[in-house]
């Protein structure tokens, strides 16, 4: 990775801890460096760091608004805006093309953003066992604690990446001289997930259940049961689900299911606050602007929103589900409907349309979620009646009335109910992947035998950019002649 990058990251470390001089940072010899040497000695700028580490993983997610591109447009969820011209070709109407993104080519095929995030891990990781427990004011609990923050982190970036773009660059250790950076080849998934896994196991002895906004146990289990299905690891994913859903979790009742999405509900697990405040950095209006228009955000024209997929409505939605009025609304024509997931808008100057702020969370992980991962385990697992009544509470939640029987449509079942339930909250394409559905249903169209087989499904890397860093890097199969 180049230098700059690097160096880059370093200086996000320090915007995070609320200290002075970045450039003054960057002009250091790195990590033998004296103001280093002092930075990593302090207890209290470990909290700073880690702070620092969720800043790095927020902002890199909100990029160009490529957490639901690579997750919701992909899986042909939403029809996208006129003003979004450049993300048609992502989307079903453009054949699921993610070779063309003009403008957009640093957010979707650039994965360099998130190594910044891994090497913030991995210094955590690295300097925190380094200081004495008693300079920390809850001893060695919170230092562990700490710690196993950083490698639930590590590990929720490389499992993301490894999805988006397919086999990642294991990066273990930090870099302790960016001057002389060697290439590094792709590692398999193989050894990426088990590294994950090593992470989330060190995250789970080592966090509690007291948070929703960073990370803690229940979190690190609902990854790892993520991971776990991921490679088809099914007893493990079931055994990792069922462990979340005895963890004090509780689905919000279908009255209250917009709670979810305002933040702190009882039914989230993990989540990346981005709710707004006077003090605080957390929010940005155009990553959730995306799903909204006029009325909710006044003056906004349909132009510049995503709009529900109308065959996917037909296709998978009820007219007597009373989940899609919560958090889908009708626009003026017959066909339009937009998300009101996210749609907690707050204007705060009197007369300024412009100015505003939409203020929710970005809910990563929760309990919806993770009952219809069980049941997709149990379902692998040959415990068809179990997988039936995980997939039924949620039906019954949605206002959809309870499967007797699905029989050998069961799987497609748990897979559709999926799709319905987490729609625009970035998973589904993963799930698509997961569960094998690329040559089924709708996407049979689009996805051939060989391109499934070349790994189409994965977002080309952009070679003329990280290339000339890394000598070693390969592009995707798909996409080298595509």
């Amino acid at each position: 990775m180049k230098l700059s990058y690097i160096k880059k990251a370093c200086c996000y470390l320090l915007v995070a801890a609320s200290l002075s001089s970045c450039q003054k940072y960057i002009d250091l010899e790195p990590e033998n460096s004296t103001y280093d040497e002092v930075f990593w000695k302090d207890a209290e700028n470990i909290s700073k760091a880690t702070n620092g580490a969720y800043f790095l993983l927020r902002n890199a997610l909100r990029v160009e608004r490529s957490y639901f591109i690579f997750g919701d447009i992909a899986a042909g969820n939403f029809k996208v805006g006129s003003d979004h011209w450049n993300m048609t070709s992502f989307s079903k109407s453009g054949n699921f093309n993610f070779h063309y993104a003009p403008y957009l080519e640093g957010a979707l095929w650039n994965w360099t953003r998130f190594y910044e995030i891994i090497n913030q891990a991995n210094r955590i990781i690295e300097n925190t066992p380094l200081i004495p427990d008693a300079n920390f004011s809850a001893g060695a609990k919170e230092k562990n604690a700490l710690i196993a923050e950083a490698h639930f982190i590590r590990a929720y970036v490389n499992f993301y990446m490894q999805r988006v773009w397919g086999d990642v660059l294991l990066i273990k250790e930090s870099y302790k001289d960016p001057q002389n950076i060697p290439p590094v080849a792709r590692s398999s998934q193989k050894e990426t997930m088990e590294f994950c896994i090593a992470d989330l196991k060190f995250a789970i002895d080592n966090l509690d259940n007291n948070t929703k906004t960073k990370a803690s146990k229940g979190a690190a289990q609902a990854l790892l049961a993520h991971v776990y299905a991921w490679q088809h690891d099914y007893v493990n994913a079931e055994k990792l689900s069922t462990d979340v859903i005895n963890g004090g979790y509780s689905l919000e009742s279908s009255e209250d299911i917009r709670n979810i999405w305002a933040g702190g509900s009882k039914e989230s697990i993990f989540e990346l606050n981005m709710l707004y405040s006077e003090s605080g950095g957390e929010n940005d209006r155009n990553f959730f602007n995306i799903f909204l228009t006029d009325p909710v955000v006044k003056g906004k024209g349909k132009g510049s929103a995503w709009t529900l997929d109308v065959d996917f409505k037909e296709s998978y939605f009820e007219d007597a589900e009373a989940r899609f009025d919560s958090v889908f609304r009708k626009g003026d024509g017959s066909t339009e409907f937009y998300l009101r997931k996210y749609d907690n808008v707050k204007y705060f100057e009197p007369g300024r349309t412009d100015i505003y702020a939409v203020s929710n969370n970005l809910v990563i992980y929760r309990l919806a979620d993770i009952y219809l991962l069980r049941a997709e385990s149990y379902f692998k697992n040959g415990k068809t009646q179990l997988a039936l009544d995980d997939l039924n509470r949620i039906r019954e939640r949605a206002g959809l009335e309870k499967l007797a029987s699905a029989g050998s449509d069961l799987f497609t079942e748990i897979f559709k109910e999926r799709r319905r339930e987490l729609i625009g909250e970035g998973s589904a394409q993963f799930d698509v992947i997961r569960m094998g559905f690329l040559n089924k249903l709708e996407f049979e169209d689009y996805y051939s035998e060989s391109r499934i087989n070349a790994q189409g499904y994965y977002w080309p890397l952009d070679m003329r950019a990280l290339l000339p860093q890394d000598e070693l890097l390969t592009q995707n199969p798909w996409w080298k002649n595509n």
